[in-house]
């Protein structure tokens, strides 16, 4: 029995290309957008809908992490284009601003990455962005070519780590903007949370009144090199570093577990 696939779209017919560069390594895309509207009653005339704010669109992607990420170029006020290309149809994007960008990793997996973008301009069918950049040579990063260093980690084994980036913008308009906004402006700092996960076999959890006096000038750094360690494919900091939580965990079926969370930003 043969299965005819002549209406179905399969992975590899699929592309996502973002400022000229066809993403490698996607898990999943979604692409959504949303129509502010609000019942206007007005003298003389029956009910109907108005804009009350300038439509915007929300992209999330999640991919692995394989090569150095040309997203990471937009965490300013800078904005990009894109386009998801399937079955012969595209369906893209004018004027996009990364508004999140994480990554993760435990032992013995690839590193993954899951960002948002705010789109304030045009999402429509048949706009396409075409590859025009040459894309970042492909690696495959492996547990020893993963380091997590500053703040007592030189001296414990971690087991994984979380990373995220939230980025806050404001889009202006005026009364006549209608449909798209007028401007759409980068408010810093750069928040940034973390997480990583220790083998406490040479570590105890800290006094929990320690961070009340414990702010220094400190750091968290992030490298993820490939299997050589000879290319670095990321380097992600978390300056200005305040532990805000800690949790000890134990289980029958796994070794004992130190969890730290902080917070920091980028000026």
């Amino acid at each position: 029995m043969s299965i005819n696939r002549s209406n179905s779209v399969l992975q590899y017919d699929q592309s996502f290309v973002v400022n000229g560069y066809q993403l490698s390594g996607v898990d999943s895309v979604t692409l959504s957008y949303s129509v502010p509207l609000e019942n206007s009653l007005v003298l003389g005339s029956s009910f109907g809908y108005n804009l009350n704010n300038p439509m915007q669109a929300e992209i999330s992607i999640n991919r692995n992490l394989l090569y150095a990420d040309p997203l990471l170029n937009f965490t300013g006020d800078s904005s990009f284009s894109g386009s998801f290309s399937y079955n012969g149809q595209t369906y893209g994007f004018t004027s996009g601003f990364l508004t999140r960008y994480g990554v993760s990793c435990s032992v013995g997996d690839i590193p993954t990455v899951s960002c948002s973008i705010t789109v304030y301009g045009k999402l429509e069918p048949s706009y396409q962005v075409l590859p025009f950049q040459t894309h970042p040579p492909l690696y495959i990063p492996s547990p020893r070519s993963i380091l997590v260093s500053g703040n007592d980690t030189n001296t414990n084994r971690v087991k994984s780590f979380n990373y995220e980036l939230n980025i806050n913008r404001q889009a202006i308009f005026s009364l006549d903007s209608f449909k798209d906004v007028d401007e759409v402006v980068f408010l810093p700092p750069i928040n940034i949370s973390a997480s990583v996960d220790f083998d406490a076999v040479n570590m105890t959890p800290d006094n929990y009144e320690a961070f009340l006096t414990g702010v220094a000038n400190k750091s968290l750094d992030i490298k993820i090199k490939d299997r050589n360690s000879s290319n670095q494919l990321v380097n992600l900091v978390v300056p200005n570093i305040q532990e805000v939580s800690q949790e000890l965990s134990a289980t029958s079926e796994s070794q004992l577990t130190i969890t730290n969370n902080y917070i920091g930003y980028l000026e």
